[in-house]
């Protein structure tokens, strides 16, 4: 067997493989919901085309699944799994089509482990659908743009899967932004301004996007206000120690050898007289990184809002590394598989070094017991027929929504506000007068202010038993009829 041909069956057995295992955990031993992942669940009950925080493709993904292998948590996250998948073969097919076989390879291999990924591959969130169509969407622009900057075929299927991405999550537009600083950096494709297939596909996928701008503009434009408040401008600026925090997170993100190499071929690559596609890669590698830099340093930023920069990054690390350090590669490759190992069996790592349950060393803290507690509550309302749910936070609410059974779909948020923070803001009332509720809330304090307002009330119990190590809070629960209105 010749080499050319050896790199791609042994990248395509690895991500077989880590595939196969990830598929495995999530069909065995799935993780719990987080809240943010309950919350898209509750969202795939009713079809529609925009949600209040997000585009509509993860609740999509999540009715399809669910559709197929049932409610359980490994079918809710099941599409994540096949989504990175899908990625690092559209990876692999980048890689070759710019430089050859062994750098696809190299690419496919490096994402399918990449720390974030193996975090990734086991949560259901918005993230893993763009991810995909960022990397269709480049894979298909450098495609068309071999064959002219007249439309063919090769600009529809790019338009596709931009506006695939638009609807997966808006950070999709960041794409507009590497393919501006491409054309700065590579004067050639500026070219394709002159012709129609660009602009074909950018308006195909527009009009692929366009039902969920409708449905914005039907509901106020809420998603499109989310993200405004997430970026979160308004607070304290100028945050060194969040910058530092940040930019430490992205070698997380991709691994201490991966990131190195993706600022060094950013290096190689807008340096003048680069090599093409070097250039072409960092420019879509860099403006996500800048801008998200820049947030952490005026305000705040979650080191996964970076993801869409390793598309490219991936590949850019593996042309870099290929040609000047391959050792380099394969202990990248052999880092990101040992964390992987330690990630998907932390619990057996943890007792092996007899170390003791700390929030610290656990990264599923925030998920952890969420299951037990719907079983306490499950058994609650079952003592209280006729009581919906009533919860004062959107994680208690969202989570219970899918861990009570039967799910409270009419389960109510306290808002006396009327401010809309959330979807359960938006979605759901207490008018006065309403029946009974089993109020739910890790408020440690009698909350007096919410008890007031209801004609009756009586505390029914405590849950702490879901509780380990350092983190997470105790549940009060209460009985509750005849609300009397938020004000006198």
């Amino acid at each position: 067997m010749t080499c050319s041909r050896r790199w791609p069956l042994a990248a395509l057995a690895l991500v077989a493989l880590v595939t196969l295992w990830r598929l495995a955990l999530l069909a065995f031993d799935p993780p719990n919901l987080s809240f943010d992942e309950a919350q898209y669940w509750a969202w795939s009950q009713t079809i529609q085309l925009g949600y209040y925080s997000k585009p509509p493709m993860v609740a999509w993904a999540i009715a399809a699944t669910t559709a197929l292998f049932g409610e359980g948590e490994g079918a809710i996250k099941l599409s994540s799994t096949l989504a990175h998948l899908a990625t690092a073969l559209l990876l692999f097919a980048l890689g070759r089509e710019l430089v050859d076989r062994r750098v696809g390879a190299w690419a496919a291999a490096g994402w399918i482990t990449l720390p974030a990924v193996s975090l990734s591959s086991l949560m259901i969130t918005t993230d893993p659908f763009l991810l995909t169509a960022w990397a269709a969407a480049l894979l298909f622009l450098v495609k068309a743009e071999k064959r002219g900057a007249g439309v063919n075929g090769w600009w529809w299927a790019f338009g596709l899967a931009f506006g695939l991405g638009l609807l997966s999550k808006y950070a999709m537009a960041f794409f507009l932004l590497g393919l501006a600083l491409w054309m700065v950096l590579q004067p050639d494709a500026r070219r394709l301004l002159r012709g129609g297939g660009l602009w074909a596909g950018l308006g195909l996928g527009v009009l692929i996007y366009a039902p969920n701008g409708i449905w914005n503009a039907l509901n106020g434009f809420v998603s499109y206000a989310h993200t405004r408040d997430n970026a979160n401008l308004r607070g304290d600026m100028f945050n060194f120690g969040k910058l530092a925090e940040f930019v430490g997170g992205q070698f997380g993100v991709a691994g201490p050898v991966m990131m190195a190499a993706i600022l060094f071929g950013l290096g190689l690559g807008l340096r003048r007289g680069a090599d093409p596609r070097l250039r072409l890669l960092s420019a879509f590698t860099l403006p996500v990184l800048a801008v998200m830099t820049a947030e952490a340093f005026l305000s705040r930023a979650n080191a996964n809002w970076t993801a869409p920069a390793f598309v490219a990054g991936v590949v850019l690390a593996s042309v870099v590394l290929g040609q000047k350090a391959p050792r380099l590669l394969a202990v990248s490759l052999a880092l990101h598989l040992a964390a992987m190992g330690v990630l998907y069996n932390l619990d057996a790592v943890r007792h092996g070094l007899g170390l003791t349950e700390s929030s610290r060393l656990d990264p599923m803290k925030r998920i952890r017991g969420w299951d037990v507690v719907g079983q306490r509550v499950s058994a609650m309302m079952a003592d209280h027929p006729g009581a919906r749910l009533l919860a004062d936070e959107r994680k208690v609410l969202a989570t219970l929504t899918y861990y009570v059974t039967p799910h409270p779909f009419d389960a109510v948020k306290w808002n006396p506000s009327g401010a809309i923070h959330d979807h359960f803001d938006q979605t759901t009332r207490l008018p006065p007068g309403a029946g009974a509720f089993l109020y739910v809330t890790e408020n440690p304090n009698e909350p007096v202010s919410v008890l007031s307002r209801f004609e009756q009330s009586r505390f029914v119990g405590r849950i702490d038993d879901h509780l380990s190590g350092a983190y997470g809070r105790p549940i009060s629960v209460w009985w509750v009829s005849g609300f009397k209105g938020y004000r006198e």
